[in-house]
C-alpha cells in the first residue's frame, strides 16, 4: 500500500510542469481542483482543456475533476465540489483515498506495476 509520503511525491511529479499547482499536503494543495485536473491531464490529455481553467474557478475546476474521475476513469468521487469551496482545508482522508484510487488507476493501466499495491 502506498504511504502519505509516496503518493505526495507521486503527485508532485505527476504536476511538476503544470503552471499554479503546487502540492505541498493532502489537503490545501488540492482545493482549487487544479491538481486533480493535473493528474486527469497528465495522464488523459484528451479529456480536459488544462490551459481553459483558472485557480479561481474552486467549483467548476472540482465539479469537472469529480465528475470526469467517476464518469470516464470509475474513480468514486469521495468529495463534492462544494466542499470544496466552503472549506479552506478540504477533508484528508476522503482527499488521500481519492488520490489513491487516481495513482492506482493510472499505474494499473500505464504502468503495468506493483509499485503502489505493494
Amino acid at each position: 500500500m502506498a504511504s502519505l509520503k509516496d503518493l505526495l511525491e507521486w503527485c508532485r511529479v505527476a504536476c511538476a510542469c503544470y503552471p499554479n499547482v503546487d502540492i505541498k499536503n493532502m489537503s490545501t494543495s488540492f482545493r482549487d481542483g487544479l491538481a486533480f485536473c493535473a493528474l486527469i491531464h497528465k495522464h488523459r490529455p484528451d479529456l480536459i482543456d488544462f490551459s481553459s481553467l483558472s485557480k479561481d474557478n474552486v467549483y467548476q475546476n472540482n465539479k469537472l475533476a469529480f465528475e470526469i474521475a467517476e464518469t470516464k476513469l470509475g474513480i468514486p468521487a469521495l468529495l463534492d465540489p462544494n466542499d470544496m469551496v466552503c472549506t479552506k482545508a478540504p477533508d484528508c482522508l476522503r482527499l488521500h483515498a481519492m488520490v489513491k484510487e487516481s495513482c492506482c488507476y493510472y499505474y494499473d493501466r500505464y504502468c503495468n506495476c506493483d509499485v503502489i499495491h505493494n
